[in-house]
C-alpha cells in the first residue's frame, strides 16, 4: 500500500526549500508530479542535463559515480535539488534498486514562479549561500 505523501511536507525536508513558509511551499507543491520507475531503471544519467528535483516516495535508489556506489537513498530522501535552479549536468547516475516512486519537480515549471516571487527566490538563495559557506574552506564576507 502506498504511503500518502503531502507534497509541501516533502518539500520542507529538502534543504533548498527549508526557509520557505507553508504558503510558499504550497505554491511550489502544486508543481509536484508522481513518477514511477521500475527496478533497474536509470533515473538520471551522469553528464546529462539536469531538469529537476526528485523526492523518493517509495523504493530505494543507488547513486553511482565513476562506477562506484556512493549512496543508497530511500523514502523521504531526495536528489537533483540544484538542477531545479541551474539545469546543469548531473554529477552521478541514480538507479532504481527496487520499484520506486518519486515526487518530481521540473525546472522549467519552477523558474516562472521564482521570476514572479521574490520572497521564494530570496529564501532559496539564502539556503544556497548557507550551503556554500558550510562547504567552503574559506568563508568570505
Amino acid at each position: 500500500m502506498a504511503v500518502k505523501t503531502d507534497p509541501t511536507e516533502s518539500l520542507r525536508r529538502v534543504p533548498l526549500f527549508a526557509g520557505l513558509d507553508k504558503k510558499e511551499l504550497e505554491v511550489l507543491g502544486k508543481l509536484i508530479k508522481e513518477q514511477p520507475y521500475r527496478a533497474g531503471t536509470t533515473i538520471v544519467k551522469s553528464g546529462a542535463g539536469g531538469h529537476g528535483l526528485y523526492i523518493i516516495k517509495e523504493g530505494r535508489v543507488s547513486v553511482v559515480r565513476d562506477g562506484q556506489s556512493i549512496a543508497s537513498l530511500g523514502p523521504g530522501q531526495f536528489f537533483g535539488e540544484i538542477s531545479v535552479l541551474d539545469g546543469g549536468p548531473r554529477t552521478a547516475d541514480v538507479r532504481a534498486d527496487t520499484d520506486t516512486v518519486c515526487l518530481t519537480m521540473i525546472s522549467w515549471e519552477v523558474k516562472p514562479i521564482l521570476m514572479d516571487n521574490a520572497s521564494i527566490s530570496y529564501k532559496m538563495l539564502l539556503e544556497m549561500v548557507k550551503r556554500l559557506r558550510t562547504q567552503s574552506p574559506h568563508e568570505q564576507d
